[in-house]
């Protein structure tokens, strides 16, 4: 079970559909360190996704995000800073967790993973 990190709390990441959580702590820790960097409120746009909320709002089958293991987030600062910010903690080693991140440019947020292995790490979509 996720506990509340300094600045979010676990149901902040629960499906907007159902309520159900499912979230893994490890993304709670990444939007943290994240936030942390960042120095300013971070909004989690979307967490744990039950497969109905999943399929309705346009994602993946078998996104990350049905598991809790994915978060979409925005910020004040816009996108492309938390996304340029996400690459230079994953360098420095401060999100050891992180395996995917992408910054979806015309929509203004990025999403986190921790769902697995890629063949990149980064992404940008428009």
């Amino acid at each position: 079970m996720a506990e509340d990190t300094k600045n979010f709390k676990v149901s902040e990441f629960a499906c907007k559909h159902c309520g159900e959580n499912k979230i893994d702590q490890r993304v709670l820790t990444m939007c943290q360190t994240i936030r942390d960097f960042l120095g300013v409120p971070v909004r989690v746009n979307s967490g744990y996704r039950c497969p109905a909320h999943n399929k309705n709002v346009g994602g993946v089958p078998n996104s990350n995000h049905t598991k809790g293991l994915a978060a979409d987030l925005s910020c004040s600062l816009g996108a492309v800073k938390m996304f340029e910010t996400v690459k230079k903690l994953k360098e420095d080693g401060a999100l050891p967790d992180m395996d995917y991140c992408i910054l979806y440019q015309r929509k203004n947020f990025i999403h986190v993973d921790c769902g697995g292995k890629r063949s990149k790490n980064y992404e940008v979509r428009p």
